[in-house]
């Protein structure tokens, strides 16, 4: 009997090996946008994500593909609001907020993740603006 050769496992033709097809490397703000369209078509706001909180679309919320769609939406709920300070104020939700500056909303941070669009389909606690 004859012993195997030491390279034997490695004795593949290089033309059989197939390389990957390359994949685009999303930006974080394109994989953020895609989790959240995806939470959306889940029935489940946006928001919810970056705070952690399961939060479901309101019962009487557009489709969340169609933009044009009647029905409530955060650009009419009396929570959103344009904060911060300079030249572009970013659209937070702030619900739950009791105005305290030294505590931050429950449902925004100082970062994209908690901006609420005014197109996004309401959540389960929107009420309308006065």
């Amino acid at each position: 009997m004859s012993a195997p050769k030491p390279d034997a496992l490695f004795d593949v033709d290089p033309a059989a090996i197939v390389p990957p097809e390359p994949t685009e490397k999303l930006s974080a703000q394109r994989r953020r946008t895609s989790r959240q369209t995806e939470a959306l078509r889940g029935g489940r706001h946006p928001i919810g994500l970056a705070v952690g909180v399961p939060l479901r679309l309101h019962p009487d919320a557009p489709p969340p593909g169609d933009k044009t769609a009647a029905g409530p939406r955060c650009g009419g709920c009396r929570f959103r609001e344009a904060t911060g300070h300079g030249k572009h104020p970013f659209p937070k939700c702030l619900r739950g907020w009791d105005g305290n500056p030294r505590k931050d909303p429950p449902f925004a941070s100082h970062g994209a993740a908690t901006d609420c669009r005014a197109w996004w389909p309401a959540c389960e606690h929107w009420e309308p603006k006065p």
